[in-house]
């Protein structure tokens, strides 16, 4: 029996030891899927909290959602929409978004809040008092209170979703469309020109 056991054990010949590199690449394959799958986990947990809104996001989800947010941001266009709305500043700029050029003058979400406020005011105080006092709070809503700081509760820079300007020319296809305020999405804006005017 013995000898049995020891014919077929030198047929098969001495077994080799897995090398430590081996080893590793298998516990670097084991991590990188691992790494790889809770990261995917995540971000359904993420998208499942925001489609139900059930529940408040934790921090780790608010953090997703950041990173999310401020990776189609233009970090520039962030820094001019800044000062902007820190400062009180007006700016000239061109804007470039799905083929349209937009020119105006860049204003704080303040002026462009008080625009349709005092607009409201006249066109409907007198016959719809009700809807002038939503519109006025729907408004007053959008302004970022003047002492918001440049940081979150999470310790991540506050992100300006949208734009605001006055003076207003868009220009399409050969077509030129005038209004005196517009309000747009940051994350749209595919190119900016500071200090650039319409032509004639």
């Amino acid at each position: 029996m013995s000898s049995e056991s020891g014919q077929e054990a030198s047929k098969k010949g001495p077994q080799q030891p897995q090398s430590s590199a081996a080893h590793t690449n298998n516990a670097n394959a084991s991590a990188a899927s691992s790494s790889s799958s809770s990261s995917s986990d995540a971000e359904q947990e993420l998208n499942e909290a925001l489609e139900s809104g059930f529940r408040p996001l934790t921090r780790m989800e608010r953090r997703q959602l950041w990173l999310r947010e401020y990776g189609e941001q233009d970090v520039a266009l962030q820094m001019w929409i800044q000062l902007v709305e820190q400062h009180d500043l007006e700016i000239e700029m061109m804007l470039q978004m799905h083929g349209l050029l937009i020119f105006g003058v860049m204003v704080s979400t303040a002026h462009y809040a008080q625009f349709y406020i005092d607009l409201n005011e006249e066109t409907h105080r007198e016959h719809d008092p009700d809807t002038a006092d939503a519109l006025r709070k729907y408004y007053t809503a959008l302004v970022p209170p003047p002492d918001q700081p440049e940081y979150g509760p999470e310790g991540l820079p506050i992100v300006y979703h949208y734009i605001h300007m006055r003076d207003v020319t868009i220009l399409s296809g050969g077509h030129k469309f005038k209004v005196p305020y517009w309000r747009g999405k940051a994350s749209r804006v595919d190119a900016f020109v500071v200090g650039a005017t319409v032509g004639d």
